[in-house]
């Protein structure tokens, strides 16, 4: 019975932080994402705020998240926010996109 009861928290523990994991959500957040520096990179404050890329910015996204792209490494866009903010704080025109390592 105690291995039952410690497989089950286990398992509600995995899916806790699953569920807490940094990403866009269902929707744009009110609040929008903001670019701020954390160890010396670039990132973004809270990928939550992030909706889902629309059908109609998908290319501009593909386009925009491929800048970041090396030898080694491909990126994709995952969310959108239209009000998202620059480093200064400032809206970006057009809005911005959380990209994700593919």
């Amino acid at each position: 019975m105690k291995k039952l009861i410690f497989a089950v928290c286990l398992g509600s523990l995995f899916l806790a932080g699953c569920v807490t994991a940094p990403g866009p959500g269902a929707q744009e957040g009110t609040t929008p994402p903001r670019l701020v520096m954390k160890d010396n990179a670039k990132t973004w404050d809270n990928a939550g705020n992030f909706g889902p890329v629309p059908a109609a910015m998908a290319a501009k996204g593909a386009a925009t998240c491929a800048t970041l792209n090396t030898a080694d490494a491909k990126f994709v866009a995952t969310g959108y926010h239209s009000k998202a903010l620059n480093l200064d704080g400032k809206p970006f025109a057009g809005g911005g996109y959380y990209c994700v390592r593919q």
